[in-house]
């Protein structure tokens, strides 16, 4: 990889990676919010669902915006948006007006995140652009991994303010650095008329299966993974600081997994590198479930689960943006509704049988839901 291709990666990695932390970075951080705006952590929390509310709607509004007009414009204005929300959010004075910022924010995060996954489908080729693609998805790995100790850390050193602050500075390194290195690329659907873009996007052949099996993978997973935090500290008596152990773990093998995508599909080849991780995740996720009693396996297959994960979410967005060459943005802008869809049906479904049922059954509803992936994988053709 040249220096150009280096810096390119770099700018986008890091932007990736502030958007995907500001998801995460926010949840330590809910008491010390709801106590400054006299209010409860459950409304406080709305600003969190606010973000991926925004984010997942805003994301197809925008998606054609990235067809018609230069990707470096829009991967500017989404991430200067995002900045001027977060910075805003950093001096909030009540609960109102922060929901207003994350909204914004989230907005700038629907707005850049589709653009990056197309810009390296549109600018990098073959091998290089899976390297690309898994790099720069490694960004949301690490924002896993970081997030919640990041939010835990800087809260403990100042307060709730302190976290958005230092999002905002990250947010203009990878603005200054998008500025200087992204090169300007040429639209290619200036003529068609907005709608046209959605059109072009379903008719092109396997788009809805894709986006189908994306959906079931992510609600598969976060099925898993949302609920595993009040697992551990019910189940085997964790503190906060011991379950952010074990999502610091699953976080770094994830972003292992992700910045390595690129060779696994280039071995394998991008559908066979998404079957056979589906395969895994499967087999993983129906382990957690039935070896939930025993803290040493739940670790082990989680660790195993985060690079299936790794390995065959880049798969799934190096193939999708194979997909409809003339109207990337738009179809990964439905990428990212479809991997936000599957996080809060996940929430929903989890939050309604996890008292009842345990934590066991969600290895084995998310096993089914693999099942489901894989059905789909075979109809690709």
């Amino acid at each position: 990889m040249n220096i150009k291709n280096f810096s390119t990666v770099t700018g986008l990695f890091l932007g990736v990676f502030v958007v995907g932390v500001d998801s995460f970075i926010i949840s330590p951080l809910l008491p010390q919010i709801a106590q400054d705006f006299h209010a409860t952590i459950s409304q406080t929390a709305l600003g969190v669902t606010t973000y991926a509310l925004c984010e997942m709607i805003g994301a197809p509004l925008f998606g054609p915006l990235g067809d018609r007009f230069s990707k470096r414009k829009l991967l500017i204005t989404g991430m200067s948006l995002f900045l001027g929300a977060t910075l805003l959010c950093a001096i909030a004075t009540n609960l109102a007006t922060f929901y207003i910022y994350r909204a914004a924010a989230g907005l700038g995060a629907a707005l850049f995140l589709p653009n990056v996954w197309a810009f390296i489908g549109s600018y990098f080729n073959g091998q290089l652009m899976n390297k690309i693609m898994g790099i720069s998805m490694a960004g949301l790995s690490l924002s896993v991994a970081v997030g919640v100790p990041l939010g835990s850390f800087l809260s403990q050193l100042s307060n709730w303010h302190s976290a958005f602050w230092a999002s905002a500075v990250l947010t203009v390194f990878s603005l200054i650095l998008i500025i200087a290195i992204i090169p300007n690329t040429t639209a290619q659907n200036q003529k068609i008329s907005y709608l046209v873009n959605f059109r072009n996007v379903f008719k092109a052949k396997n788009v809805i299966h894709t986006l189908l099996l994306d959906f079931f993978w992510m609600f598969g997973f976060y099925l898993v993974y949302t609920f595993l935090g009040s697992f551990l500290a019910e189940h085997f008596n964790f503190s906060s600081g011991k379950a952010g152990l074990v999502f610091l773990i699953y976080g770094t093998a994830n972003f292992i997994a992700a910045s390595t995508g690129g060779v696994i599909m280039n071995k394998l080849g991008r559908v066979k590198s998404i079957l056979f991780n589906a395969c895994a995740s499967l087999s993983f996720t129906l382990a957690l479930g039935l070896f939930s009693n025993s803290i040493l396996g739940l670790i082990i297959f989680l660790i195993l689960l985060a690079f299936s994960m790794g390995w065959g979410v880049t798969a799934i967005s190096a193939y999708l943006v194979t997909l409809s060459t003339q109207n990337r943005s738009t179809l990964m802008s439905f990428n990212s509704s479809a991997l936000y869809l599957g996080l809060t049906l996940a929430f929903i479904v989890g939050g309604l049988i996890y008292q009842g049922l345990g934590f066991w059954i969600f290895g084995i509803i998310s096993s089914f839901s693999y099942a489901i992936v894989i059905l789909l994988i075979k109809g690709l053709h």
